[in-house]
């Protein structure tokens, strides 16, 4: 097929603007719609149902007007009135008693609008333009059109026109090039209109329309237009809409947009959008002849450590809407780290040029100037060094940061009760990070904060049984992704997007107990990505292939080896009303003993999973039978999808696992080195931006710490500046008089 920029070329060449040269001199009186057929027909401009691609055509011979390639006749068009679609004489009426479930949903379906079913046009053009956010607008280029349609009524709607014509993230994550993205943009469809309508309140139902749609559009495009797309594109106003939906449908967030429009201005005018893509042919890539997925140059490990250059090399890469913006992050950030435990007025000395740019950058409250967008330059240094690794650890864990004595601090959430029953203000952060096999942190994945909020006034002790029960129905009711527990599953697919890029990586995600979650691991079913999970098991689940539950089939099976694992230092928890508290412990190895076998767990029996199939994992189970006094004993059951059939393997699961606890130490070097909660900002959104910073600070500090332990034989140099490497040499020096002369 031709497309707009390969006309254009076609065009260009020599002969041909020649031979358009000669009929514009010997045909004065005709108009430009005449030299346009004629162009067609000349040079076999047609698509691909056999018809003249006309006004790409005359598109290309204005451009190249504009260029003095040649003058073209007066336009003879006249004036048009505005646009005035079909539409209805009154609403669409609302559907009726449309249940709460998917599943009881009757006579669920897309049907294709097409432009000489005048009912069903009027009938998708009334509801875009009265409840759809963008209203009057139209689709642009090839269309296509969908209503969602039920027993009930009319559901919703769907719309695709024209891809963008360029698109930073999305041509980013193709890996195209120009011309490539000239010849192939028209493979690509926007989902331009996607309406849910707001009386419609049913579970999973935006998520699984999305699916369906994905399997109708290929056929009915290629009927339509004689084309197969090969990707889809949308957008998610990330001020209206988080993109839950999208991402339950396995659409990849690959960015944000600039807010520039299609065909804006150079300043952005428009909001910030995220840009969902979905593959609809596994080999896109091949097809257009784009040979690596964003080629990313492996980074070792201790490479840009220096003290000079670490910010610039995890910092530079952020794109925050200005320039000025990224230099003085990266500027920040080597400031900052100068003195991590300390306040940025300490840091810069008192310097109050410094400290003002510092409180405009994290006051900032641009779009563009999130906490996501500072981490992303980290993120891209994190990737590449984890193409430099066999297997990844991707560990997950959430982290409370209490802010309770920040009165003056806005939009900050309930994160739990204190001792004596006192709601604690603050936030929370679920991160995510990246190690490599033998323990030393790669970087950050993910680290978003959020701020829970109350759902009610009263407390557990205050409620009834019957308000109780009514509670854990609700809950058991409500889907995932309306739960604080789908942000497991968000990262869950962030690895998956990374894992796309690093074919030559075995990436491993780990969580504790909060990362059982049944809807988790049919996640992982249904990617194709090949990302692992390793999750130590919290629920008792019932068994397909026995009539015991988990937990009692694995301990009554036979013990395949003794071993001895280490324990970390655990540190004293007081007690809460709500569970007991913790004495502390110092590190210990335990000798545990280890089962391990095959499994089919059932799904639980809640409204959200009772229909999803049962799902085989492997089962380790390691039980201490004489744990020291006073300590809690080794009782860990571990679910994971990696293949477990040999002890060096188990071993090798449970080697891993306790590597998880080195994002519990980052969390303890963010707190107690970087001091994160000393910050003194007004508003929780600044409080994560300067979060945000410390973050990448603190893997800095636990790299440098661990490498200390793990590769002494670094030079001094390659961390600290001359000087700092003269004064550790003389306190070195004069360490070892004193242990001569006690000697």
């Amino acid at each position: 097929m031709e497309t707009n920029g390969t006309i254009k070329q076609e065009i260009s060449r020599p002969e041909n603007i020649h031979l358009i040269t000669n009929w514009l001199s010997t045909n004065k009186e005709q108009n430009r719609s005449k030299l346009g057929i004629f162009v067609c027909e000349s040079l076999d401009f047609r698509d691909f149902t056999g018809q003249l691609r006309l006004s790409t055509t005359l598109k290309a011979l204005r451009d190249l007007e504009t260029q003095g390639h040649w003058e073209l006749p007066q336009s003879q068009l006249k004036t048009t009135s505005p646009w005035n679609p079909r539409r209805l004489d009154q609403a669409v009426p609302p559907p009726q008693g449309v249940p709460c479930l998917l599943k009881d949903i009757q006579g669920l379906k897309l049907i294709v609008v097409r432009s000489e079913d005048d009912s069903l046009v009027r009938i998708w053009n009334e509801l875009m333009l009265s409840e759809h956010p963008l209203g009057k607008a139209r689709l642009v280029g090839r269309q296509l059109r969908y209503l969602i349609g039920s027993e009930h009524g009319w559901l919703g709607g769907i719309g695709f026109g024209s891809s963008a014509l360029g698109l930073g993230s999305r041509d980013k994550w193709i890996g195209w090039d120009s011309d490539q993205r000239i010849q192939y943009r028209s493979k690509i469809i926007n989902m331009s209109r996607f309406l849910i309508r707001g009386s419609v309140e049913c579970a999973n139902l935006a998520s699984h329309v999305l699916g369906l749609c994905a399997r109708r559009v290929v056929g009915d495009f290629e009927q339509r237009y004689g084309d197969q797309p090969w990707l889809m594109e949308s957008f998610v106003d990330r001020d209206l809409y988080e993109g839950v939906c999208y991402k339950a449908a396995n659409w990849i967030c690959v960015g944000q947009t600039t807010g520039r429009g299609r065909n804006g201005p150079k300043q952005a005018t428009e909001s910030i959008k995220d840009v969902y893509l979905y593959p609809l042919a596994s080999n896109f890539r091949n097809r257009m002849g784009v040979s690596q997925i964003d080629e990313i140059i492996p980074l070792e490990l201790d490479s840009g450590l220096e003290s000079e250059q670490w910010a610039e090399q995890e910092f530079g890469g952020c794109e925050l809407g200005d320039k000025r913006l990224n230099d003085q992050l990266v500027k920040i950030a080597s400031n900052k780290a100068k003195q991590p435990g300390a306040s940025y007025a300490r840091a810069v000395q008192g310097d109050r040029h410094a400290l003002k740019g510092y409180y405009r950058l994290i006051n900032n409250d641009r779009k563009e100037m999130s906490s996501q967008a500072i981490l992303q330059g980290h993120r891209e240094q994190t990737i590449r060094r984890m193409k430099n690794e066999k297997t990844v650890l991707v560990i997950q864990d959430t982290t409370d940061l209490n802010f309770s004595n920040r009165l003056h601090c806005e939009n900050l959430g309930l994160i739990g009760k204190n001792q004596t029953g006192t709601e604690s203000q603050g936030l929370k952060m679920h991160s995510a990070l990246a190690i490599n096999t033998q323990g030393l942190p790669l970087g950050i994945v993910r680290a978003p904060t959020y701020a829970p909020q109350a759902k009610d006034e009263k407390s557990e002790e205050e409620k009834s049984e019957d308000e109780k029960a009514a509670d854990r129905k609700a809950k058991a009711n409500r889907p995932i992704e309306e739960k604080e527990s789908y942000r497991w599953l968000e990262t869950y697919n962030e690895t998956c997007v990374i894992a796309q890029s690093l074919s030559d990586t075995k990436m491993v995600c780990v969580g504790d107990r909060e990362n059982d979650l049944f809807e988790l691991f049919d996640l992982q079913r249904t990617q194709s990505s090949g990302v692992d999970l390793l999750v130590r098991a919290k629920h008792n689940r019932c068994l397909e292939d026995s009539d015991k539950k988990l937990f009692e089939h694995m301990a009554e099976s036979e013990v395949n080896a003794k071993i001895s694992i280490s324990v970390p230092r655990q540190r004293e928890k007081k007690s809460k009303p709500s569970k007991p508290g913790r004495k502390s412990m110092p590190t210990r190895s335990a000798q545990v003993e280890v089962r391990f076998q095959e499994v089919t767990i059932s799904p639980p029996d809640t409204p959200q999973t009772r229909n999803l199939q049962p799902i085989k994992l492997f089962a380790i189970y390691l039980l201490e039978k004489n744990p020291p006094k006073e300590s809690t004993p080794i009782k860990w059951m571990l679910l994971t999808t990696i293949q477990v059939h040999s002890l060096k393997q188990a071993i090798k699961c449970v080697r891993w696992y306790c590597l998880r606890w080195r994002i519990e130490e980052w969390h303890r070097v963010l707190k107690s080195g970087c001091r994160v909660l000393d910050h003194q900002n007004h508003t929780a959104e600044s409080l994560a931006r300067a979060i945000a910073i410390d973050a990448v600070i603190g893997w800095r500090i636990m790299l440098l710490t661990l490498l200390g332990r793990e590769v002494p034989e670094l030079p001094c140099s390659l961390l600290f500046d001359t000087w700092e490497c003269e004064v550790l040499q003389l306190l070195a020096q004069k360490k070892s008089r004193c242990c001569l002369v006690k000697q």
